[in-house]
């Protein structure tokens, strides 16, 4: 039985209704996963090596609980005092353009019994360490850290009276906005620290390669053990046009650390994505053949090697295990005693409709939720109707904006 309040039993049972599984659902149904939460672990516990494991693929079918997964896995990664992101790919997260992929992975970020924003979270937790910022400095200072001077100024100009306008600033660049370039200049002027740093232009997408190595190094210097960064949904990509899937197929190898000198100490990422995504859209409209060599003719070869990289990830990730009548029998008990619990109501035992192809887990746990609030409220009983609906994968040019053009910031 599981020991949430009654008031979260009923915000798990809300959430389980909507079909839109949240912390306290999560925490109530678990996971049944254990070879990828096996392996999810093992990442973690390595996520420090100078050459960590890459992130992890998973797929399944649409309402088999692949975003239920998701959301254990960041439940146990907080356990473990992990900075944890997710990011839901979608029209204003196209997964092919890495500046709104890492700003979406700002906005989605937790940390660890902080309700703040995360970067003022994790400039706060370092300010309130002794040495964390000089140390942080030192390191992104030196030349094997690859990082533009910037981030070291940013950093040396932490612990002192800061300017409104420009912490602000430094806050946004941080979470993925333009370097406050002018104001930095002026504050190190002030501090006749003007000469120290080198900030002349540095190219947008140089900085997007940075961004995910300083921000690991920043969460580790606040004193949390590591980043973990969660990408739902990755099928959409379907729906952009080529160049764009292209370059996302591309900018996936980069999260996962696919190839070995892209792999950033202190980050793992782990990926769901629908079980029929490589048939229908790598197979099926030969992305592995065709648009590799759209990016070469782009003159991005290295974005070419890596989009191989993760269509042949995508096409060899373990699938979710189907459920067993005795895993439903479970999850309904489950969910019976949270159900009682939360509206004071005694819930009959569930029954398990028919096994069929169509019908999934969510199927079960919605229809079980459906069948007792009539019971419950109208003192009847009632068969449910499955209507399958799958997820949209074809083309849209709404999807296919063309990628920004390399800017400096």
């Amino acid at each position: 039985m599981t020991d949430l309040p009654q008031h979260q039993a009923r915000v798990a049972i809300e959430a389980l209704r909507a079909g839109v599984p949240n912390r306290a659902a999560i925490r109530l149904l678990g996971s049944l996963e254990t070879t990828i939460e096996a392996a999810f672990t093992r990442a973690l516990d390595a996520v420090w090596d100078p050459s960590p494991a890459p992130g992890i693929a998973f797929a399944g079918g649409f309402g088999t609980g692949k975003s239920h997964l998701l959301g254990y896995l960041r439940e146990a990664a907080l356990k473990r005092n992990f900075v944890v992101s997710w990011i839901t790919v979608s029209k204003e997260t196209p997964l092919s353009q890495p500046g709104l992929m890492f700003a979406a992975a700002m906005r989605g970020a937790i940390v660890p019994g902080s309700a703040d924003d995360a970067i003022t979270a994790l400039l706060d937790a370092v300010q309130g360490r002794a040495g964390a910022v000089q140390a942080l400095e030192l390191w992104a200072s030196l030349p094997k850290s690859g990082l533009a001077q910037v981030f070291a100024a940013v950093i040396h100009l932490l612990n002192r009276n800061l300017a409104p306008e420009l912490m602000q600033g430094i806050e946004a660049f941080l979470s993925g906005g333009k370097p406050p370039t002018a104001l930095v200049r002026k504050q190190l002027a002030g501090l006749g620290a003007r000469g120290m740093f080198d900030l002349g232009g540095v190219n947008a997408a140089s900085l997007q390669l940075q961004r995910p190595r300083f921000m690991a190094e920043l969460i580790r210097a606040a004193g949390y053990a590591g980043w973990c960064v969660l990408i739902d949904e990755v099928e959409l990509i379907g729906r952009y046009g080529p160049l764009q899937r292209a370059m996302a197929y591309g900018e996936l190898a980069g999260w996962l650390g696919l190839a070995s000198d892209s792999r950033v100490p202190g980050l793992h990422t782990t990926c769901a994505i629908t079980d029929d995504f490589a048939d229908q859209v790598i197979n099926g409209r030969q992305d592995d053949e065709k648009l590799p060599e759209r990016l070469r003719l782009k003159a991005r070869p290295r974005q070419a090697e890596n989009a191989i990289a993760a269509m042949e990830k995508i096409k060899t990730a373990p699938l979710l295990r189907p459920q067993t009548d005795a895993d439903l029998a479970r999850h309904g008990e489950t969910l019976r005693r949270a159900y009682a619990l939360a509206y004071g109501w005694g819930a009959p035992g569930p029954e398990i409709a028919e096994r069929l192809v169509n019908r999934t887990v969510r199927h079960h746990v919605r229809g079980w939720i459906a069948q007792w609030d009539i019971q419950r409220l109208l003192g009847d009983h009632a068969g449910i109707e499955i209507i399958p609906i799958a997820p949209d994968i074809t083309q849209d040019e709404d999807f296919a904006a063309p990628p920004p053009d390399d800017d400096e910031d």
